[in-house]
């Protein structure tokens, strides 16, 4: 009996482990290696039922004068803040992943038409201008968006990372 305890123990100890591995511990999105795995996973499901999908990249500017103006805490809260302004902008088939300290990829699984990821980026924009209240004071961020659609700009994970980030 005590040995199925621990072996359940050791399980759940091992998914907690696995999540944190998958999670960016400061926002609770996920990160860019489980990213990547969402994208690969859509991407087959692509090869087989063919539809457009499109993958924003959001840079932040002012997350490092936050960190080094009010600390690192400071700094944290205003990324959680962000994360959940672009998940209440986002239907829930939509993926949200933190990928470094100032930056953002959104998914889009499906869309219906191309301009739609170039609306979706706007908005998300907009909604990201919109002043953060951090430590008692409102901040205002910078936010440098670029966008990638499949098919048209790549067929893989990297390649539509690669295009979305570097715009």
């Amino acid at each position: 009996h005590r040995r199925m305890d621990i072996a359940v123990r050791r399980k759940a100890i091992e998914r907690a482990a696995r999540r944190a591995f998958a999670t960016d511990l400061a926002t609770g999105l996920p990160n860019h290696a489980q990213l990547l795995e969402h994208m690969t996973h859509l991407l087959a499901l692509r090869e087989r039922e063919p539809a457009p999908m499109a993958v924003i990249a959001l840079r932040i500017e002012g997350l490092v004068a936050v960190r080094e103006a009010y600390g690192q805490e400071s700094a944290n809260v205003l990324r959680r803040k962000v994360a959940v302004r672009l998940r209440a902008s986002l239907r829930a088939s939509d993926v949200v992943a933190s990928i470094g300290n100032d930056a953002f990829v959104v998914l889009l699984a499906w869309i219906d038409a191309l301009a739609d990821g170039e609306g979706v980026a706007h908005k998300l924009v907009v909604a990201l201008h919109q002043p953060f209240s951090v430590a008692g004071t409102e901040l205002s961020l910078k936010v440098h968006a670029g966008l990638a659609l499949y098919p048209e700009h790549g067929k893989t994970a990297d390649a539509l990372l690669r295009r979305s980030v570097g715009q």
